[in-house]
């Protein structure tokens, strides 16, 4: 995919980011000078997985919707059933997978627009319009989120985000150092394929990046909606804070494996299965006319 079709947006602060509204809305970059280090990258980006596009997505932040993670009845992976009827979905949605409109566009900030189409309503029968703005404000970068049922039926979906952020965070750190900073809250434990779960507590900790977490880490009730992913030997941290998207009552954290360079803090809408597990469960259903909204913001800045 040419490069002409990504949006870079910069700040007065030197902070730099990419998106590529063509493929998926795809935020590729966020960036920023440090005193230290240069440019530092948050998030993981490599040319060669954008070339692999959409095979591959291990980079950036991708966009998550009308469902987060996967749904599955017996029987029928990446399905779901409303309305009497049975549907399917892929992982995550599709919304990281079709193009995405630029609706405004200045030297700082991005908007883009997805609405239904022919492609969308075959397993998502519904009239909706997702609009999605990336903006920077004195270095730090903000996400925010407007989800519209166009339509004359309830509209269920879940939403979230998908950061892959660069561990460590330079070539000085060293990745089995960095730890994330988890609040209280509580841990969520499947049982049955995501047929049912449980939550136990879990006491604020710090919580290292060496830990396998290839099986998916998920919290809820965050006493506060927001994780600290720490880089000691390059004295750099970076904060995801979702405060201001209450009804991203969840997160996941993933890796792929113990030394991969990126490690995922995900804020999402539902847990995996939601669709099936008890409807409407933690799916969100939106009335006719109506919107949700969300705001969130990741900051890359040295260690406090």
């Amino acid at each position: 995919m040419p490069h002409s079709t990504f949006v870079r947006l910069t700040d007065p602060t030197g902070a730099l980011a990419v998106v590529a509204p063509e493929l998926g809305g795809w935020l590729l970059r966020y960036a920023r000078p440090t005193a230290k280090h240069g440019l530092v990258d948050a998030l993981h980006f490599e040319p060669a997985i954008v070339d692999r596009y959409p095979k591959e997505m291990w980079a950036g932040n991708p966009l998550l919707f009308p469902l987060v993670s996967f749904n599955h009845r017996p029987g029928q992976e990446h399905h779901y059933e409303w309305g009497g009827k049975i549907f399917a979905l892929p992982q995550h949605g599709f919304a990281r997978r079709v193009k995405w409109a630029v609706t405004e566009q200045s030297e700082g900030a991005v908007t883009m627009e997805l609405t239904d189409s022919e492609a969308t309503r075959g397993g998502y029968p519904f009239a909706f319009r997702h609009c999605v703005t990336y903006r920077l404000d004195g270095g730090r970068l903000h996400f925010e989120q407007v989800i519209e049922n166009r339509g004359a039926e309830p509209m269920p979906f879940s939403a979230g985000i998908h950061p892959y952020f660069q561990v460590p965070l330079t070539a000085k750190g060293e990745r089995a150092a960095c730890f994330v900073e988890i609040p209280e809250g509580r841990r969520v434990e499947p049982h049955d394929a995501w047929a049912r779960y449980t939550a136990k507590p879990f006491p604020a900790q710090n919580w290292s990046v060496a830990e396998d977490v290839a099986g998916t880490l998920m919290f809820a009730e965050l006493k506060k909606r927001a994780l600290l992913l720490v880089d000691p030997a390059s004295e750099l941290e970076v904060e995801l804070n979702w405060e201001d998207a209450p009804q991203h009552r969840f997160c996941a954290i993933w890796s792929r494996t113990t030394d991969a360079p990126f490690y995922c803090l995900e804020p999402w809408t539902a847990l995996p299965n939601s669709f099936t597990r008890a409807q409407p469960g933690e799916v969100l259903v939106l009335e006719p006319q109506r919107t949700f909204r969300a705001a969130m913001w990741m900051e890359l800045r040295a260690m406090a």
